[in-house]
């Protein structure tokens, strides 16, 4: 079933308007400080292959208007792609596109029109490795995020009878910090995320997530290890559902003190701890997903573990992008009929392939 075209052209028109004011407001807030003394951003200079067909040039597809400054983001982002794909043949690490890469990569053989990010994946073992060699790899302009990076690690409390731990209370300081994954940047670009931390990492960037075993397991040890995963991950991304658990005297799997100890740690040391736990407990099992989806929600997504055993070669825009054997039910598993078209909102509101973050904080208002 096909959206209606008037549908469709509604919808990006309402797209394009929104992102029009952006571009608007960020054009003028490069020009508001400084306007007399310092030259204004062209953003030349930057030497980069091109990826995407007709780079420079608007053009329609499935019904929706694609600007040249939207395919530059892409252009971007396929570059830290081919990055990323050179350090894993290197060190014979395998990945696949996913989400809505694959999505793109199944439906449109390139980036779905009005999308603007790059989601990869890669086994428990593959990341784990990934991240021990990634930063010898990588060099400017490239960085590398880590969930466990950003978040603040606030002063511990030894108190009395019930838990109260500050870094249970304060939970505002952090950066994306409900999931493990990586994200890789272009340093000489932007895509602004928060626009009140201007000593942050904000170029264009791709994401890269982590698959885990899940359940249902036919091994009742393996069943138990997932539980206590479970335990340490609440214990790591939401801590205070574990403080109520502790103060409510309910029964964890985990011996008290030792659980108690753990949520003293730092969130970096936390997350550590889980990723080097779920890394040693890794084993083949039926299904593999995102752990956060098997703790969160109500209906986890799941994959055949057999699927991702062979890897298949999908065109995307002018390169080619691994994707799992049978990316038909991994599709539909994550979005039902993957052939209808639904336009969506994107992440990018303010963004250049060609001025770096940091310019852009200088030069803005903000």
């Amino acid at each position: 079933m096909k959206l209606k075209t008037e549908d469709l052209l509604l919808q990006q028109n309402n797209l394009l308007e929104h992102q029009n004011k952006l571009l608007e407001q960020m054009n003028n807030l490069l020009q508001a400080k400084n306007a007399v003394t310092t030259p204004i951003l062209t953003g030349g200079g930057i030497d980069r292959e091109e990826f995407i067909e007709n780079l420079y040039n608007d053009e329609m597809r499935s019904g929706f208007l694609v600007t040249s400054h939207r395919k530059k983001l892409w252009n971007v982002q396929i570059g830290l792609i081919n990055e990323f794909a050179r350090i894993c043949k290197k060190h014979n690490l395998r990945w696949f596109a996913g989400y809505g890469t694959l999505l793109g990569a199944a439906r449109h053989k390139g980036f779905i029109p009005w999308d603007d990010d790059v989601d990869l994946i890669m086994l428990r073992p593959d990341y784990q490795k990934f991240k021990q060699i990634a930063a010898q790899e990588f060099q400017y302009p490239y960085y590398l995020d880590d969930t466990f990076d950003y978040r603040w690690d606030l002063e511990k409390n030894n108190s009395a009878d019930e838990v109260d731990f500050p870094m249970v209370r304060n939970t505002t300081g952090g950066w994306p910090f409900f999931d493990c994954f990586l994200k890789i940047r272009d340093s000489r670009t932007t895509l602004l995320e928060f626009a009140d931390r201007k000593n942050v990492n904000q170029g264009i960037w791709i994401d890269v997530f982590v698959l885990d075993p899940v359940p249902p397991f036919n091994d009742e040890t393996r069943t138990q290890i997932f539980g206590i995963e479970g335990i340490l991950y609440h214990a790591t991304f939401h801590p205070q559902i574990i403080v109520d658990a502790i103060n409510q005297r309910q029964p964890l799997p985990i011996d008290l003190n030792s659980l108690k100890g753990f949520l003293n740690l730092t969130f970096r040391k936390r997350g550590l701890y889980l990723e080097n736990f779920l890394t040693e407990h890794f084993s083949d099992s039926q299904y593999i997903g995102r752990i956060k989806q098997n703790f969160l929600a109500q209906k986890p997504v799941r994959y055949k573990a057999e699927n991702f055993n062979k890897v298949e070669y999908l065109p995307f825009e002018k390169i080619e992008l691994p994707v799992p054997s049978n990316y038909d039910e991994i599709l539909t598993a994550d979005f039902g009929d993957w052939h209808k078209m639904i336009i969506t909102h994107t992440h990018a509101q303010i963004y250049s392939a060609d001025i770096p973050y940091t310019e852009y904080f200088k030069q803005s208002a903000i």
